[in-house]
């Protein structure tokens, strides 16, 4: 089992997009396949996404200029998720304790939960020169959509705690093969707009306990 801390960025298919923190915790089961390959599984709660900037103006669709009709919105999304990973582990020998391994593989998400933060400025009073800034949170689960992919790439290294346990350090980069959200704009135009993909790096400590130490 191992936790740790993500930090995310939507991909930069507009300019109006930025990074934001979130964690990651799960288990994992690694089966030999040959000396040095082996095969391991996990299951992990994820925390990806990131932050994008809005510009919304409806007045150009003849609509009152007011707080809510014009306005900049900063966002910062957290998209909770379960990721199964499944990846192919190569163990390189050093020392007979210490054992370093690099893998790839993929991994699919099922995001059950986004909570948006936000900060919206805009005209308070128009033609008074008033601004005003809100900060709110909302749930915004039906702008993402609910499966995602991705493509896994990294490393750890396992030290000896005890005579049975071994701590492990990893670190891995999740990019997204797949839409996480589609057709964002940042000016809200319908039919225009790029599809936004999550890119991830995840540190992870956890505990390894082999199997045999059960029995």
């Amino acid at each position: 089992m191992a936790a740790g801390l993500s930090l995310n960025h939507f991909t930069k298919g507009q300019p109006q997009t930025g990074q934001n923190t979130g964690y990651t915790a799960g288990i994992s089961v690694n089966y030999k396949l040959v000396k040095e390959i082996s095969l391991q599984l996990e299951v992990n709660a994820l925390q990806q996404g990131g932050s994008m900037i809005r510009f919304k103006d409806d007045t150009r669709l003849d609509l009152p200029e007011s707080f809510e009709t014009k306005n900049v919105k900063n966002s910062s999304y957290k998209l909770n998720s379960i990721e199964i990973p499944l990846l192919l582990n190569y163990t390189f020998k050093i020392k007979p304790l210490w054992k370093p391994s690099v893998y790839a593989g993929g991994s699919y998400a099922y995001t059950y939960n986004v909570n948006e933060s936000y900060q919206k400025t805009g005209n308070l009073l128009p033609g008074e020169d008033i601004i005003a800034t809100v900060s709110d949170s909302q749930n915004a689960t039906n702008l993402f959509n609910a499966s995602r992919f991705n493509l896994i790439v990294g490393a750890n290294l396992k030290l000896p705690l005890t005579s049975r346990f071994l701590l492990l350090i990893d670190m891995r980069y999740l990019n997204g093969l797949s839409s996480a959200r589609d057709k964002y704009s940042y000016m809200e135009k319908v039919g225009f707009g790029t599809n936004i993909r999550t890119n991830s790096f995840l540190t992870k400590l956890g505990i390894i306990m082999p199997l045999s130490t059960l029995k």
